[in-house]
């Protein structure tokens, strides 16, 4: 193979290489599968969680109040619905989500509320909040280039300092806001309602 070959094949993998980080950069140090998920839930109970891959129902007209014993249930239930679906860059259906567009749909199905389409323009309407603070319900946000990048992830946060968000490398997970790799990338919380 000639020095240009060699050449032409290093510059197509730095290609690759960038565009993956570009793409999301979420690579998770933990990850929980249906089976493995943490025992306790946000709403403290230890129901299953059905694998049902039909689209996204319809929000009731009794939605539960955000922060209520009720809300909660319906977060959990719908959040978890999507364990396991696959990341899909700009997807929105539970044949793959991204970060940003699982986020809209369980924010739509539990509380019948239209989110932004992006994590940065959710950061910027949302109220801050500390990790003390938050419920069940209230995002977090990344910045997964660094620190002083510009907001590029979110997932919902589900008590406990756990998340769950559509991870690029192993589609929608729950991870810990504590783990080393989301710490370091942790901007904060916003509550949305």
């Amino acid at each position: 193979m000639s020095f240009d070959g060699i050449r032409k094949n290093i510059i197509t993998a730095a290609a690759f290489v960038i565009i993956a980080l570009t793409l999301g950069g979420c690579s998770p140090s933990v990850r929980y599968t249906r089976e493995q998920q943490p025992q306790s839930s946000a709403a403290g109970s230890s129901q299953s969680t059905q694998s049902t891959r039909t689209g996204p129902q319809q929000p009731s007209a009794q939605l539960p109040r955000p922060g209520s014993r009720a809300s909660q249930n319906k977060l959990v239930q719908a959040a978890e619905s999507y364990l396991g679906t696959p990341y899909k860059y700009g997807g929105m259906s539970r044949a793959g989500v991204d970060c940003s567009g699982y986020t809209v749909l369980v924010y739509r199905e539990v509380y019948g509320v239209n989110l932004p389409r992006t994590s940065a323009k959710m950061w910027k309407k949302g109220r801050p909040l500390s990790v003390s603070a938050a419920r069940p319900g209230d995002l977090c946000f990344f910045r997964m280039r660094g620190k002083k990048g510009k907001i590029d992830h979110v997932g919902i946060y589900m008590g406990n300092n756990r998340f769950i968000h559509a991870s690029t490398s192993s589609g929608v997970m729950y991870n810990n806001l504590k783990d080393d790799y989301y710490s370091k990338r942790f901007a904060g919380i916003r509550r949305m309602l």
